[in-house]
Formats: structure tokens, C-alpha cells, sequence
């Protein structure tokens, strides 16, 4: 299993004490807390590395995805023809 840490050289890492603040439903996958969606910011890390998820969370996390998507009015034109949640969406 391969292990992604989601920051931008631009962006403040979410800390510790933040991350461990958020409630399970603002993680891509809520069981592992991995993945948090709790901005548009996170939401774009977590469409970039979605190729990284393990098979078995690929379906939870391309749902939970999309729902920030829509809630963050992102267009799903910004998922590359090579990112596995293009056929999910």
C-alpha cells in the first residue's frame, strides 16, 4: 500500500489537531480517515491521487468524490483521461 501525503508546496499542510477535528464523513474514506475532502483545496489532492487508492476503497471514494464535486462546484472536465474516477463519473 502506498501512502500519499496531500499537501501543495503552495498550501499549509492540515495539521494534526485539525485533521483529527474533522468528522469521519469529511474523509474520502471515512474508515481509514483518508483522504479528507473539507475544501474545494482538498477535494482537487484528492482527484489528482486518485490513482493511488487501493481497489478495494476505489468505488467509497469516487462516490464521496463526486458528492464534494457537486457541492464545491467543481466540473468534472478537471479529471484527466488517465484518472481511474473518470468512469464514475
Amino acid at each position: 500500500m502506498r501512502y500519499i501525503e496531500f499537501t501543495n508546496l503552495n498550501e499549509e499542510k492540515l495539521s494534526t489537531e485539525a485533521r483529527n477535528k474533522l468528522p469521519d464523513s469529511e474523509f474520502g474514506i471515512p474508515s481509514l480517515r483518508k483522504y479528507p475532502l473539507q475544501s474545494k483545496h482538498q477535494t482537487m489532492l484528492a482527484i489528482k491521487f486518485f490513482n493511488y487508492v487501493d481497489k478495494e476503497h476505489e468505488a467509497e471514494l469516487a462516490r464521496n468524490i463526486i458528492r464534494k464535486m457537486k457541492e464545491y462546484n467543481i466540473s468534472p472536465d478537471v479529471v484527466g483521461e488517465k484518472n481511474r474516477l473518470r468512469k464514475y463519473l
